[in-house]
C-alpha cells in the first residue's frame, strides 16, 4: 500500500482531507479555511495536504467535483427508480427539496459557487459543466413527459434553465431564512 509522507495510508488520508475541508468550509467559508487549519483539525501534517494538494485552487476543485457527483447521482438515482410511477411535479419536488433538505450541503454549494464567481476560473467552468448536466437531466424528463405535460423542444429547454435558477435562488432564500419557502405553490407553478 502507498503511504503518504507522515506514513498514512494514501486514499484514506485524501479521504480525510476532502471531509474535513468540506466541515470546515462549510463553518467558516472558502476564504477563510486555511490549508494550516484543515491539517490541525484532520490531524496530518501540511506535508500530506500539499502531497494530495499542491495548492488550495487544488483541493477546492475536488470538493467541488465531489459535490456535484453526490448530488447529481442521488437526484439521478431517484429520478431513474420512480420514473412512470409519478407525475413531473412530484420529481420536480422531490428534486427541489432534495437541494434544500441537506442544509450542509446547500451551505456548500453556496460557499462554492461564490469562490467560482470571485476567485476561481476553474470552479466557474466546472459550475457551467454540472449546470448543463442538471438542465440536461431535467430537460430529457420533460421531454420523456412529452404527452403529459405538452411541453415543446424549446419550452422544454426554457424550463430547464429556469428550474437551475430557481435551485439557486431557493438555496439562498433557505440560508437567508425568512418566510417558509411554499414548494407545493412553486412546483405546481412550474410544472403547468
Amino acid at each position: 500500500m502507498n503511504r503518504n509522507p507522515d506514513g498514512t495510508a494514501i486514499g484514506n488520508s485524501r479521504q480525510l482531507i476532502l471531509q474535513t475541508a468540506s466541515r470546515l468550509m462549510m463553518d467558516k467559508g472558502v476564504k477563510d479555511t486555511s490549508l494550516a487549519d484543515i491539517a490541525r483539525e484532520a490531524g496530518i501534517s501540511k506535508g500530506t495536504i500539499h502531497y494530495h494538494y499542491p495548492s488550495k485552487s487544488d483541493l477546492i476543485y475536488d470538493i467541488t467535483m465531489e459535490h456535484f457527483a453526490l448530488v447529481t447521482g442521488n437526484v439521478m438515482k431517484w429520478i431513474e427508480n420512480i420514473r412512470g410511477q409519478t407525475s413531473f411535479a412530484e420529481i420536480l419536488k422531490v428534486v427541489l427539496c432534495s437541494f434544500l433538505e441537506a442544509e450542509t450541503r446547500t451551505k456548500l454549494h453556496l460557499y462554492l459557487l461564490q469562490e467560482a464567481v470571485l476567485n476561481n476560473e476553474h470552479l466557474r467552468l466546472r459550475f457551467q459543466e454540472s449546470y448543463k448536466e442538471w438542465r440536461a437531466l431535467i430537460k430529457d424528463e420533460l421531454d420523456r413527459q412529452f404527452e403529459l405535460l405538452r411541453f415543446n423542444q424549446i419550452e422544454a429547454e426554457a424550463l430547464s434553465f429556469i428550474i437551475v435558477a430557481v435551485i439557486d435562488g431557493l438555496i439562498i432564500q433557505r440560508i437567508v431564512g425568512g418566510d417558509a419557502i411554499p414548494m407545493d405553490d412553486i412546483v405546481k407553478y412550474l410544472a403547468r
